[in-house]
């Protein structure tokens, strides 16, 4: 994909520095077994001006170092890399932000744009504790999209997907969920998984995937014709990714059968169909699932 010296998004939370296994870029309060371990050792200190002079800086220690030692995070093995892979990201938001801008617009309305949020392991979100074993998620609470980008390390070297239009599809898709926020899809489903089984339910989610896979393609056909930055190969990244994480594909890996009843995002055929049915004629009413 042609993306150098494009613009990037500026409606970004780049998280990356200060996200962590904890949440957050410091430590939070010790627990009590901790201070009933320590309290024998502090209790004399307290008793004179020196002691609590040495309280005072263990405490300063104990909750400002990781502020100083930069614990706010596991760094990149290539940070220079990690952050050319950010810029990426960022110029696809920015050309999901164009089109899909341009597509309300036809239709009369204003494009209320999520915001993307960078992280790195851990950090929380509108719909609660985001952690990169995750993957990449919308959030309907915050209307925010969140990214880990190690999850596209992991689409490459344990899925078979690699390629930046790859990364580009699984940002489009979670920004098509955001699209079925703002349609009133996401609400209309999970009213309707209330009243349904498990299996019934399961099939409901699987629909709400494949069109967000459809919206993905539809993306990817305005953005050849926006800005014309396919390149050979782009829409085969895009659908080895999609057949990546088909749910047949991946309980396959983990178990080596598939248990179609299951499914919650749909089959590898059923992913790559839907998105090369956006891809073809970029139109709204072709990603209808749920007919």
């Amino acid at each position: 994909m042609k993306w150098r010296d494009r613009k990037q998004s500026s409606n970004v939370d780049d998280r990356r520095s200060s996200s962590g296994r904890s949440g957050g870029g410091g430590r939070g309060l010790p627990s009590i077994g901790t201070l009933m371990f320590l309290w024998p050792l502090v209790k004399p200190l307290l008793k004179s001006k020196l002691g609590l002079g040495v309280v005072g800086i263990g405490a300063a220690v104990y909750f400002l170092a990781p502020s100083f030692m930069g614990s706010g995070g596991s760094k990149p093995a290539n940070e220079s890399a990690d952050n050319e892979q950010a810029a990426f990201i960022k110029t696809v938001k920015a050309d999901t932000e164009v089109v899909w801008g341009k597509i309300f617009q036809q239709a009369g309305q204003r494009y209320p744009t999520p915001e993307l949020v960078l992280y790195r392991d851990a950090t929380s979100s509108g719909c609660g504790p985001a952690d990169s074993r995750m993957g990449p998620f919308y959030c309907p609470g915050d209307q925010k999209v969140y990214v880990d980008l190690s999850f596209f390390s992991d689409l490459k070297h344990k899925h078979g997907a690699g390629g930046d239009f790859a990364q580009a599809y699984v940002v489009a898709h979670e920004i098509g969920h955001h699209i079925q926020n703002i349609e009133g899809t996401l609400d209309k489903v999970q009213r309707a998984k209330q009243s349904v089984r498990g299996t019934e339910g399961n099939a409901l989610q699987v629909k709400v995937e494949l069109q967000a896979d459809c919206y993905a393609g539809i993306w990817a056909h305005y953005q050849q014709k926006l800005f014309g930055a396919l390149e050979p190969g782009d829409l085969e990244e895009a659908l080895t990714a999609a057949a990546s994480i088909g749910d047949d594909r991946l309980q396959k890996q983990a178990q080596g059968f598939a248990i179609p009843h299951t499914f919650t995002h749909g089959s590898s055929k059923q992913r790559m169909e839907w998105f090369a049915r956006g891809v073809k004629n970029g139109r709204i009413q072709d990603c209808q699932t749920f007919r």
